[in-house]
């Protein structure tokens, strides 16, 4: 295996100039994104967490998924009081989703190793599993690639009417329809010598599961069996009762967190920067999780009462408040919210982002003010694209580069060979041909027009039917011009898939399976054992 980085450009104008630490953004931040960890540990040295219940929760948690050893050995270093976290999340995807959350986990071990080194203090990792989150549209999908270069979207169906309406934590798992999902994905893989040692422990942990996150969890352990990794849920009601007082002080400051978001997005909007997400003063930043409806986003009406977006729930203050000192699991984060209860549930020394989170953790600084805490470091997470020695060869063939591929495809080539090689000509002669042919047939509209309406139609139809035969034979030459350069063709597609997926960067379509499958669990050990540098966002793996 050999890495090396790769500079690629941000994903967009606020991200770029956060790495570049523009004072624009910087501004809006606590501390700079790869600088600040000293300051970092001091300032979080002077607070103070329930760690004990915290470990407690995270113990029985991360035992019920069948946690490695090494996992709850960094859950009881929690119980130290000069350790952090390293801490990061994603929603539960099936088979983990798309790469990027393999990457952010891996970003989340290697930060935490570096610090934890140079800090000369205890630095847990964490994943933080947002099974709070109902989008199930979002994670009951993976793209499996085709033999043409294209991409089939396998789809998990399910009969569950709450789908899409409760929290996936709280979604009951249809095995069966699982269990033939899974068959349909296997079905899809090429046989390699690990196939079937993969398809045995997905199964195990397929027939283990007893929810998503539970399916999600266990494979994350799977995968990374001995670096150490600590998962939360954060639908868990266990975990939600310790979230309790952070709720009701949530409830009490809901005026001034929503107007600080809207004015700092405000700033952002004067400065031109794309804006990540909307907010109004009357956001209540809480989500209600009702037995029937599902999971509800609370707004404060002009009364001051909670209120569902379609008056379908109400709450006044103290009646919210009493829910969440007494049933906070059937209370939730929304994407203003959720940073600041990570923050004041875990001593974190640092958030991974991706350039979403990024954008949208640029309006928040205010609001953890507000709850008296600070922003931790917001730190990119590490970029991973995969080449495979296939797909190396067809570049050097073709006289591209990596780079240039993974920013741009490989279309434009595709149109300059094609042309090179004789398709616009194809164009040229039938569109020549086409002319001339208007050409000759002039005199006989002319003709039919002087004979009445009825001939003047049938000699435009006439016209139309023989430039239909000239197109049909222009359709023809570009299929047979393309079978002669299908090899070509079918390469470039390769290329395409490979490194440039549906336009964008693999880690956003391919599923760590097809990794899995290719190079066994080891390539996730090879990675993990690495020395990245965090500031090198962009990596190529061969």
């Amino acid at each position: 295996m050999q890495i090396n980085s790769l500079t690629l450009p941000a994903a967009n104008r606020l991200v770029a100039d956060y790495k570049k630490e523009a004072e624009n953004i910087t501004q809006l931040f606590d501390y700079h994104p790869y600088n600040d960890f000293h300051k970092r540990l001091q300032d979080v040295a002077e607070k103070d967490f329930d760690r004990h219940g915290l470990t407690n929760v995270l113990h029985t948690l991360n035992k019920e998924w069948g946690a490695p050893e090494e996992t709850l050995k960094q859950i009881e270093r929690l119980n130290d009081k000069q350790s952090t976290v390293v801490i990061g999340g994603q929603q539960a995807g099936l088979l983990t989703g798309p790469s990027y959350t393999i990457n952010k986990i891996i970003s989340i071990l290697e930060l935490a190793k570096q610090q934890e080194k140079l800090l000369e203090a205890p630095v847990v990792p964490v994943f933080w599993i947002a099974g709070e989150d109902h989008d199930f549209e979002e994670i009951n999908h993976i793209y499996c690639p085709k033999d043409d270069g294209d991409f089939h979207k396998l789809k998990l169906r399910t009969k569950n009417i709450d789908a899409g309406r409760k929290a996936v934590s709280e979604l009951e798992m249809d095995k069966k329809e699982l269990s033939k999902w899974v068959e349909a994905v296997f079905e899809a893989l090429p046989e390699t010598a690990y196939t079937r040692d993969i398809y045995t422990v997905i199964q195990e942990i397929q027939q283990k599961a007893s929810n998503y996150i539970d399916f999600f969890a266990r494979l994350i352990f799977a995968l990374f069996p001995n670096q150490g990794i600590v998962l939360v849920d954060s639908g868990n009601a266990a975990f939600r009762k310790l979230e309790s007082e952070c709720f009701v002080e949530l409830i009490q400051n809901q005026s001034q967190i929503s107007g600080s978001v809207v004015k700092t997005l405000k700033t952002l909007e004067k400065h031109q920067y794309p804006l990540a997400i909307e907010a109004d003063t009357s956001d209540g930043n809480i989500f209600y999780h009702d037995d029937i409806q599902g999971r509800i986003l609370l707004n404060v009406d002009e009364s001051g009462n909670w209120v569902g977006k379609q008056q379908e729930i109400s709450f006044n203050v103290e009646e919210l408040k009493d829910i969440a000192r007494n049933t906070p699991w059937k209370l939730s984060n929304n994407v203003v919210t959720r940073p600041i209860m990570q923050e004041y549930m875990f001593p974190t020394l640092a958030f991974i982002a991706g350039p979403g989170e990024i954008a949208y953790w640029a309006g928040l600084k205010a609001g953890f003010h507000v709850m008296n805490l600070q922003m931790p470091p917001v730190v990119p997470r590490l970029s991973l694209t995969f080449l495979d020695a296939a797909t190396k060869k067809l570049v050097t063939k073709y006289q591209l580069t990596v780079k240039d591929v993974i920013l741009n495809g490989v279309q434009a080539t595709v149109k300059d060979y094609m042309e090179r090689n004789g398709q616009r000509e194809i164009d040229q002669i039938t569109e020549d041909v086409a002319e001339k042919i208007k050409e000759a047939h002039q005199p006989i509209r002319e003709m039919a027009s002087e004979m009445g309406d009825d001939i003047q139609a049938l000699s435009k139809k006439n016209l139309a039917y023989l430039l239909e035969d000239i197109q049909f034979m222009n359709k023809r030459f570009h299929k047979e011009f393309e079978k002669k350069h299908a090899k070509v063709l079918c390469e470039f597609n390769q290329l395409e898939q490979v490194l440039h997926p549906h336009g964008g960067l693999q880690e956003r379509v391919w599923n760590p399976l097809f990794l899995w499958n290719h190079y066994g669990t080891e390539f996730i050990s090879q990675l993990t054992a690495f020395s990245f540098d965090m500031e090198q966002g962009h990596w190529v793996v061969e």
